[in-house]
Order: C-alpha cells, then sequence, then structure tokens
C-alpha cells in the first residue's frame, strides 16, 4: 500500500514535469535564446527522474509501458537539451509532438485509466506548468531584459483561464459532495475542524492568494517592471504549490478532488 507521502511526492513530479513540457511553445527560443529552453528541459528532465525513482518503489511497481515511457521521455529530453538551436526545426516540433503523446499515455497507465484521477491530475498539471512555466520565463528578463513582455501576458492569460476553471469545477463538489464533510461534529474525513481547516487552506493558499497576485504581476508587466513581477511570480508559483499538494492530500485519503 503506497502512503500518501509517496503518492502527492510522485504526483507533484509528474505533474509539474508534463506542465512545463507542454507549455514550451508559449514562448519563441528565437525571443529568449536557447539557454531558456535548456532551463525548462532541466526542469522536466530532473521532475521525471525523481518521478521514475518514486514510481519504482510504488505498487503496483512499474509496468513494461511506463518503463517505455519513462525512456522516451527522458532520452528525448536529454537529446533535444543537447541539440537544441534558438530556431526550433521540424524535427525538434516533431519530437515535442511525441513528447506530449508520451506523457498522455504515461498518465493514463499511472493512473489506471481512472477518469477521476487522470482529470483531477490534468488540471493539477496546467496549473503547476503554467504557474512554474510564468516563473522562470520572469526571471529570465533578467538575463534577456529587451524581451518583449507579450509571452508573459499569454502566461497570464492561460493561467486565468485554468485557475477559474479549477475554481469553478472545486466549488460544485463543496456545494454537492464535500457537503457532509463540513456539517458540525462530522467523523468525516479529517474531523469536523481539520475539514474546515484544509479547505479553508485549499481556497485562501491555493486559488486566493495567486489570483490576486496574478493581477499585481500584469499591472507590474504593463509598466515594464520585470524586476518586480518576477519576485511576484516566485510567490504565486509558492501559493501554487501549496494549495496543489492540499488538493493532492485530499484527493488521496478522501477522494475529494478539490
Amino acid at each position: 500500500m503506497n502512503s500518501n507521502t509517496q503518492i502527492i511526492t510522485h504526483f507533484f513530479m509528474l505533474s509539474l514535469a508534463f506542465g512545463t513540457q507542454l507549455l514550451s511553445p508559449v514562448v519563441s527560443t528565437k525571443m529568449t535564446g536557447v539557454g531558456f529552453y535548456k532551463l525548462g528541459t532541466s526542469i522536466v528532465m530532473a521532475c521525471l527522474i525523481l518521478s521514475l525513482g518514486m514510481d519504482f518503489y510504488m505498487q503496483p511497481g512499474l509496468t513494461s509501458v511506463e518503463y517505455v515511457c519513462y525512456g522516451i521521455l527522458i532520452l528525448s529530453n536529454a537529446i533535444t537539451y543537447l541539440t537544441h538551436r534558438d530556431d526550433k526545426t521540424l524535427v525538434m516540433w516533431g519530437i515535442y509532438i511525441l513528447q506530449v503523446i508520451t506523457f498522455s499515455v504515461l498518465t493514463f497507465h499511472v493512473f489506471n485509466f481512472n477518469p477521476l484521477w487522470i482529470t483531477f491530475f490534468l488540471s493539477s498539471m496546467l496549473l503547476l506548468g503554467i504557474s512554474n512555466f510564468a516563473m522562470i520565463l520572469g526571471h529570465y528578463y533578467l538575463v534577456v531584459p529587451k524581451l518583449s513582455f507579450e509571452p508573459l501576458f499569454y502566461c497570464l492569460y492561460i493561467f486565468w483561464v485554468v485557475i477559474f476553471i479549477k475554481i469553478l469545477s472545486s466549488l460544485s463538489l463543496v456545494f454537492s459532495t464535500v457537503q457532509p464533510y463540513l456539517e458540525e461534529g462530522t467523523l468525516l474525513g479529517d474531523g469536523y475542524m481539520y475539514n474546515w481547516l484544509f479547505l479553508s487552506m485549499r481556497y485562501l493558499w491555493g486559488y486566493a492568494a495567486p489570483l490576486i497576485l496574478s493581477f499585481f504581476t500584469f499591472r507590474l508587466c504593463k509598466l515594464r517592471s520585470n524586476q518586480s513581477a518576477t519576485g511576484v511570480l516566485y510567490i504565486v508559483e509558492f501559493f501554487v504549490i501549496v494549495g496543489e499538494l492540499i488538493s493532492v492530500y485530499l484527493m488521496a485519503k478522501h477522494g475529494l478532488p478539490l
């Protein structure tokens, strides 16, 4: 039986790897230089290796399909890290498509084709991915000061779409499935007090704080204050991570995809 710590760590690493990989075309390497692409690829490979290590010790163990998927992803990222140039070729686009397909196959097998877990994973993957991508992109403005703010605006637009969808989906559960967990005196979940505590932290830290801070980031980008915007994006990333870790805990322990 896998512990909640194993499930949460594995989920986080895999979702961060997939999200960062999926969103890599948001900004052209012609604008940032190949260094930014290599930074993102390094994060993907590190998370994949840690995810593979966690998966190896978890039950029921790695299947042959999962071994192949991890192998393809690690090898393809290593190749693109070493050979990628500022101008993305058709071969590189082909490898990117292969990586997205392989990640998708891996996701289905890791979560045993469970639609609830897969849907939950994909939503968390997108939120973690876009917040992490925006953070490292914001940091890269310190490396390339003349970089256009347009890609960062795209990141914020994607972030808002994803987080609003997650909030609406989560609220629909709060007013239906989660209600018995919030009734006074309930013994469901972690008990009445802790259920409210985790729910409050999930919404205040995981949704409200990142959303409010993202609007500050937008305003700072309009003022072309890249250093201040980058600082706020680091805080956004922190709150998103905390919120998603709480959410994965609630899903792993109680089956509540909040």
